[in-house]
Parts: structure tokens; sequence; C-alpha cells
């Protein structure tokens, strides 16, 4: 019952970054601004976000397909690591012209929803083997 609200959020939070990367690929442009990011209205260079866009898409996908399989721990380690994303997109927007605490926000939120779900995961004690079921021995290095 534990692992049932990390994984949950960890699902919405995964549909979330494609929403976030699919955006920056179609809609370059309303992304950068949901970010907190502005540009110039002659500016159409757009590599910046189409890089961004498959970064968030892939980390997407990876979040939802780590809690739609019940990999815990992969998605612990996911969360965890995943933190580092939006601490650096905090400081890219607090380092803008336009930068405020509105924009600053989402990221702070996220860093701090991906650092408590990781939490919850790695504190959430693994299921017992069903009865009659061996477990794997665990890899020792022989000296052979």
């Amino acid at each position: 019952m534990r692992r049932i609200l990390p994984r949950s959020l960890s699902l919405l939070t995964g549909l979330g970054m494609l929403f976030i990367g699919l955006r920056f690929l179609l809609a370059p442009r309303a992304g950068a601004e949901g970010f907190g990011v502005f540009l110039p209205l002659t500016d159409t260079q757009y590599a910046f976000h189409y890089a961004k866009g498959i970064r968030d898409v892939f980390s997407g996908l990876l979040l939802v397909a780590f809690a739609g399989l019940g990999y815990d721990r992969p998605l612990a380690w996911v969360l965890l690591f995943g933190a580092l994303i939006p601490s650096v997109d905090l400081t890219i927007v607090l380092n803008q012209p336009t930068a405020s605490w509105s924009f600053a926000m989402p990221h702070l939120v996220a860093i701090g929803l991906l650092l408590g779900l990781a939490a919850a995961l790695f504190t959430t004690p693994r299921p017992a083997a069903p009865a009659g079921t061996q477990l794997p021995e665990t890899l020792t290095r022989s000296a052979s």
C-alpha cells in the first residue's frame, strides 16, 4: 500500500514531463515562456528548445515506464539523479533578465517532488517473495 502513492505520483510526474517535452518540440516559444525564458520576437533559432524537449520526453518516458512496471528501485534512482535537471533549470531561469520567484517556483517544486518521491521509494521495504519461490542468489566475485 505504501508503494501506490509514490508510484502514482511518479507516473503523473512522468506524464507531466512528456507534456512539457512535447510542448518544447511542437510549440518551442510557448515552451520557453512556460519555462521562464523569454526570447526576442525575431529569434527563430530553436535548437535549445528541441534539445530540452527531447530530454524531457526521454525523462518522462523513463518515469512512466518504471512507475508503470513497478520497478521501484530503478525508479527511485532515476528520481534522485533526475533532481539534477530542475536544479540546473532553476539556475538558468534565475540568471535570466526576467527572473522572478514565480518562474523559479515550478523548478523548486520539481526538486522537492523528485527528492521526496525518491526518499519514499528508497525507504519503502521491498516486498517479501511469495511462498514457494526461491530468490536468486546475490552475485559475488569469485577469486578464480
